[in-house]
């Protein structure tokens, strides 16, 4: 799954910077989970991702790591980062056409971060110079995962801190929510239901998880930090004072 589509399940959404390849193979390299959620001790400190070479020819693939930063509103930012709070293995394998491989991910940073730590994995495909006489160009891809890190006793606690009805540049009408994370874990609002009202049009609707899925992802909100998300309401009425309640939902 590429960069865009991996942060737009989270919520957020990251330009892709293309790379140069081959000409491409009907199938490709397959990566899972998008997210990783790991704890920073216990038997939650270690999880793993699966690659699967999908194409007809073997591959040699690089799992590296970046800091990943969510705004209030905007891009988020990727910055460098030495990998070292982490254990990975192997950290470079050569998987067979059709094969896979499993990357161990283990954290070995500090068993009690005061707040999440939130981080983009990239499984990326390395060049292999197979026929060096070649003037064939290389398409290298690079699958990306988020692996999110948080206390093992720490929560979040995600509350919607103000709403206004908004009409974007196509048209599009709805609400914007400015989502408010005042705990020490991140948190993602497509867990919950939301409810929203307008009392003197008497008009309300409750947006399910599989709604607000699907209108911004998982709808990541870091710890401690606050998130401005989009909310698409076809029917929703032109005057009067919304009210908004976030709600657990069913699976929390």
């Amino acid at each position: 799954m590429k960069l865009r589509e991996t942060l737009r399940r989270l919520g957020v959404v990251l330009g892709v910077i293309a790379v140069l390849a081959l000409p491409l193979p009907a199938l490709a390299l397959l990566v899972r989970p998008v997210l990783l959620d790991l704890t920073s001790s216990g038997s939650n400190s270690t999880g793993s991702l699966e690659v699967i070479n999908d194409r007809n020819r073997a591959v040699a693939v690089e799992v590296t790591v970046k800091r990943l930063s969510v705004p209030e509103r905007g891009d988020p930012v990727l910055t460098p980062d030495d990998g070292a709070n982490f254990q990975i293995f192997p950290p470079i394998a050569n998987i067979a056409p059709g094969g896979r491989q499993v990357f161990r991910v283990r954290w070995v940073g500090e068993p009690q971060p005061a707040e999440s730590q939130l981080y983009m994995f990239s499984t990326s495909e390395l060049p292999v110079s197979d026929r060096p006489d070649s003037t064939t160009v290389q398409v290298l891809y690079a699958i990306n995962s988020v692996v999110a890190v948080r206390a093992p006793n720490a929560r979040p606690n995600i509350a919607i801190q103000s709403i206004e009805r908004i009409t974007r540049p196509d048209g599009q009408h709805g609400v914007e929510i400015t989502f408010a994370n005042t705990g020490p874990a991140h948190g993602f609002v497509a867990n919950s239901v939301l409810a929203l009202d307008d009392h003197e049009a008497h008009w309300s609707h409750v947006f399910q998880p599989s709604d607000l899925n699907n209108a911004f992802g998982l709808g990541l909100v870091p710890a401690n930090a606050r998130r401005v998300m989009f909310l698409p309401v076809a029917d929703l009425p032109t005057a009067g004072p919304l009210t908004a309640e976030l709600r657990p939902g069913a699976d929390r």
